[in-house]
């Protein structure tokens, strides 16, 4: 499989804390990796570091074969430019919508390809109601975000991430702020993107979707990948105890329903 992301030997620190303590991961072209992890395991900051919200203090992120930055004797240097034209290639998908209250929903899919990718009027259209379309939410086009559920403006956010047709999407926390009864239609929406092979890294604390949906689970402790593989091996059969401890502390979760012939 063609290797989309690789990290390498990743650090990120604020002072003298230490949040990324050598991370090291590799990303095929439709993998869905789920990360897990306690408060404060560096699983935001790992996404962060690959979309250079956050940058790196030390190790190397590689994009499609291309280091990211540029060596130079005292460390990396990023040029703002080339961040930029990273971040049109890496949509993120965050815990709180952020969506333009002055804007209505095709207007919001519409920005970043508008002010980004500099598309014209009838591209930005097209990108808009394409990916409102693969969200269910076509329909709302004209509707402005404070007429729509906490869970439909979160589809209108990935709309916007995939508007931007990107090599990699990022999911922290998407469902976290979200009542129960309206995380089900995002994770609906992320298992379709799945299933079609989009290239996903996710944090989340869905168990019962990480299980369903996950390539490979990775467990996240102090900074480092504690524990990692297909989701039966860390899910269900976990050999760290650090892992284990996480997985008592969320109690069970349904496993999908086996199949009748």
């Amino acid at each position: 499989m063609t290797e989309v992301l690789k990290i390498e030997n990743l650090h990120k620190s604020f002072g003298d804390l230490n949040v990324l303590n050598g991370i090291d991961l590799s990303v095929a072209k439709g993998d869905t990796i789920v990360i897990l992890g306690a408060s404060g395991s560096g699983k935001s900051t790992l996404l962060r570091c690959v979309n250079f919200m956050e940058i790196p203090s030390s190790g190397r992120i590689v994009l499609q074969g291309k280091p990211v930055g540029t060596e130079k004797a005292d460390g990396i240097n990023y040029p703002e430019k080339e961040l930029t034209g990273l971040r049109a290639r890496v949509g993120m998908v965050f815990q709180h919508f952020n969506l333009f209250p002055h804007m209505n929903v095709k207007q919001n899919v519409m920005e970043g390809p508008r002010t980004v990718l500099k598309c014209n009027q009838a591209e930005c259209a097209r990108r808009a109601e394409e990916y409102l379309d693969k969200v269910g939410l076509g329909w709302k086009a004209e509707a402005f975000p404070s007429q729509l559920s906490g869970g439909q403006q979160q589809r209108v956010a990935i709309a916007r991430a995939l508007a931007m047709e990107p090599e990699i999407m990022l999911f922290d926390e998407a469902t976290s702020a979200l009542d129960p009864e309206l995380v089900g239609e995002v994770l609906e929406t992320m298992k379709e993107l799945a299933d079609e092979g989009m290239t996903m890294l996710i944090v989340t604390h869905e168990l019962g979707f990480a299980y369903t949906v996950a390539d490979r689970v990775l467990f996240l402790a102090d900074g480092k990948i504690l524990e990692q593989g297909d989701p039966e091996k860390v899910l269900i059969h976990p050999q760290q105890e650090g892992t284990k401890n996480f997985l008592r502390g969320h109690g069970s979760f349904r496993l999908p329903e086996p199949v009748l012939d």
